[in-house]
């Protein structure tokens, strides 16, 4: 499989869209682009596919980086910390519950009233001396709401490093280990009588119970997760979660590579992204000069320009751009706050156009004939990615209907090949937009690949096969089993 040798196109632009953990899907796409030797003029994306496109810049169009650190990624990998955001939840209950406690415990035991403690013998009863152990331990417990609630932002990062270091349910087995020595404590305490706050301490081992079982991996812990997002109330941050996991995937990808050629001009980026306070879409490029009729036609579609002086501005641009609203805070990028660009524009078809590309891949990750079928969205979460879906649909007939009228999909009579060749799944892709897992990714790039050498070889892209297939075969395993070889040396296409 190859790229036919008299493609016509000099400037192509490839397009990479939105869509979460779909984004694998992405990735066999690239595959297959890069076994055909079809390297773009124009790199965009949004979104998943913002990220996609600085690694696979930055990795010299090799596709082994993307598909090693998507075959790791799970929720937590990308900061999804269900653990942070249930910590959190858990900050503000402690605090509410130990005012509470506090409250019903002084004013509802006698042996608190002024005239017991009065007594000389008060201070020798064990269940005064408890019950003066419930009051300070609530007040602790209070005290710890507040600090979980400041502090659980920032242990994100440490989180999913601790993860990483020790796999995913090591963690969760010390936790289970303290809880159940906490358990023994407060058995041997009670059936011996000694002092001890036994109300507070029944109530944090129901507390941390709840909390072991919902990070369980398996059908219960998922259970218990779906209803703690039912009752989950609004939160005074700006999203569910911060934006440092996502940052520290796309920085180790890219320092893989080489972070200068997110730079190099001869390959032009483009990352979308929308500005929270404006309204805009910003346009982030990696060339310090745009043309003014690039300027000119970003902002007939309501959008600004936004050059990038630095690979470390790049990045930046790409975790901003992959900011899913609610779920992850606002991103800074010079100067701005900007959250996911697929909000509004999920394939930006007129930013290529007005840089001059002549032709057009574009990879979707659910079919553009309709929005993806669903059931009813049992949470907020799983609500807002619904709403994406079909914002994303929308925008896509948008900007198809809005190509040039000579652009076609289809090969013309005297076989000249499309100028508009689109990648898309024929049925929805498993998993959605937070189905990071292993398993799932390799699924997706499976359908990857296969879709695309579908789609180029229907929009008359790829070379005819010789006779039995076998100069094309032995190119195709030769490029399969030399990896991080560079791709034959083409003009940029």
């Amino acid at each position: 499989m190859r790229r036919r040798d008299d493609l016509p196109f000099g400037r192509i632009a490839l397009v990479l869209s939105g869509g979460g953990a779909l984004g694998a899907y992405e990735v066999g796409v690239l595959r297959v682009l890069e076994r055909a030797g079809i390297r773009p003029a124009i790199l965009a994306g949004v979104s998943v596919g913002a990220v996609n496109a600085v690694l696979w810049l930055a990795n010299g169009f090799r596709t082994d980086p993307l598909e090693r650190i998507w075959a790791t990624l799970r929720p937590s990998s990308v900061g999804l910390h269900w653990v942070t955001l249930m910590v959190r939840a858990l900050g503000a209950f402690m605090g509410m519950l130990a005012a509470v406690q506090i409250l019903l415990t002084i004013a509802g035991s006698p042996e608190l009233s002024p005239g017991m403690l009065m007594r000389a013998a008060a201070a020798e009863r064990p269940d005064v001396v408890a019950t003066i152990l419930d009051v300070l331990a609530w007040m602790l417990v209070g005290l710890l709401g507040l600090v979980i609630i400041g502090g659980s932002r920032g242990a994100e990062d440490y989180l999913a490093w601790l993860a990483r270091a020790h796999g995913p349910n090591r963690p969760h087995r010390w936790y289970g280990w303290l809880l159940g020595l906490w358990a023994v404590v407060h058995l041997v305490t009670w059936l011996a009588g000694w002092p001890w706050p036994h109300r507070f301490s029944a109530s944090l081992l129901l507390v941390g119970t709840l909390l072991w079982v919902a990070l369980r991996p398996g059908l219960t812990g998922d259970r218990l997760r779906r209803l703690f997002l039912r009752l989950l109330p609004e939160t005074g941050g700006r999203g569910l979660w911060g934006s440092q996991a996502r940052r520290r995937v796309i920085q180790r990808v890219v320092d893989q590579g080489d972070p200068a050629a997110l730079m190099s001009p001869e390959t032009h980026l483009i990352i979308s992204a929308c500005a929270v306070r404006s309204g805009q879409m910003g346009y982030f490029v990696n060339w310090p000069d745009p043309s003014p009729h690039f300027r000119e036609r970003i902002a007939d579609a309501i959008g600004a320009v936004m050059p990038l002086g630095s690979p470390d501005q790049v990045i930046e641009a790409a975790v901003a751009s992959s900011a899913i609203p609610v779920v992850f805070e606002p991103v800074p990028v010079v100067g701005q706050e900007f959250v996911d660009g697929g909000v509004f524009s999920n394939q930006p078809l007129h930013a290529v156009l007005a840089d001059d590309a002549d032709a057009i891949l574009v990879v979707l990750v659910s079919p553009s004939s309709g929005p993806p079928s669903a059931a009813k969205e049992p949470n907020l979460v799983e609500l807002a990615a619904r709403l994406l879906e079909i914002g994303n649909w929308r925008d896509l007939q948008a900007e198809l209907q809005h190509l040039p009228a000579r652009w076609s999909r289809s090969p013309s009579a005297a076989g000249e090949p499309a100028r508009v060749c689109v990648v898309e799944p024929d049925r929805v892709l498993p998993g959605g937009l937070y189905g990071f897992s292993p398993a799932n990714a390799a699924e997706l790039r499976r359908r990857g690949e296969a879709d695309a050498t579908q789609a180029l070889a229907a929009a008359g892209w790829l070379a005819p096969e010789t006779e039995g297939g076998a100069s094309d075969a032995a190119a195709e395993t030769s490029s399969a089993t030399t990896p991080d070889a560079d791709p034959p040396a083409t003009p940029h296409a």
